[in-house]
């Protein structure tokens, strides 16, 4: 058969379908395991953009989930530069350890993480921190939790104390969020932190102190204590001291600020 014939053939097959498609003649045939074409189902998804409830559900799911990214996305405070990398460090023990290694004044230098698992600012905050929970524990610091609080970064030199006081009420929500999901038994608040949410004074009067803290209907036990930072401070004003009297002064602070470490984190025993 040539092309003109199958051609000629081709448009009688198509003016009888149209026929028999017009008057509903067409029988539909299968075989007796085939499904009947009436019942199958045809999903669709709607275009119609989803409702800000619906959106704003679906950001905290990805909020959540995101944690163990380099920065996680929330959007709950204006002003916002970044999220902190490595926002949330995982342990075994029931104690959440809320810190921050961003700037929170115009005397302070932006800092941002750059090694993997990395915690605090440097090394030698890190071991001065390990050698305290080693020491009251007997074990590694590494086995409690740790989270940034806040956990994004803002401009240090424009910030108002207005803006970090909202900036920390909102990010309760993520400490709540860890509390419930890991079974958070007792938060210890360092430094900054500490600052940011009770205001120096306060902060300052309630060291060592444990209290219940209000997150959003959940009550928790907390206790307030400085930053390991402040052991460094005194180690390297020690090094630089030309003076015998001021290296026994630096060397007298810092075995005091030690001992109030080890009282202060003694109070997590009963947690843990």
């Amino acid at each position: 058969m040539d092309q003109k014939s199958i051609l000629e053939r081709f448009t009688d097959i198509l003016t009888e379908a149209r026929f028999l498609i017009q008057n509903k003649s067409v029988s539909v045939y299968r075989f007796q395991e085939e499904k009947d074409p009436n019942d199958y189902g045809f999903p669709w998804k709607s275009k119609v953009p989803e409702s800000l409830e619906i959106q704003k559900k679906q950001q905290k799911e990805n909020q959540r989930k995101n944690k163990d990214l380099v920065n996680f996305s929330c959007t709950f405070c204006q002003g916002k530069l970044s999220g902190v990398r490595q926002f949330l460090h995982k342990g075994r023990k029931p104690v959440l350890v809320l810190h921050y290694t961003g700037a929170t004044n115009p005397k302070e230098k932006p800092f941002t993480k750059t090694k993997p698992n990395q915690i605090f600012k440097d090394k030698l905050t890190e071991s001065s921190w390990g050698e305290l929970v080693q020491k009251v524990f007997g074990f590694s610091f590494e086995e409690f939790f740790y989270q940034e609080y806040p956990a994004c970064t803002f401009s240090h030199t424009d910030s108002k104390e207005t803006d970090w006081t909202t900036r920390v009420e909102n990010c309760k929500f993520h400490v709540k969020e860890t509390v419930e999901e890991y079974g958070i038994k007792m938060i210890v608040i360092l430094g900054s932190s500490a600052k940011l949410l009770f205001g120096a004074e306060k902060a300052k009067e309630l060291l060592g102190k444990e209290i219940q803290w209000d997150l959003s209907g959940l009550s928790i036990p907390i206790v307030t204590t400085r930053s390991p930072e402040a052991l460094v401070f005194l180690g390297e004003k020690a090094k630089k001291s030309d003076s015998e009297t001021n290296l026994f002064q630096y060397g007298k602070e810092k075995q005091d600020l030690e001992e109030s470490f080890i009282s202060h984190l003694s109070l997590l025993k009963p947690y843990l």
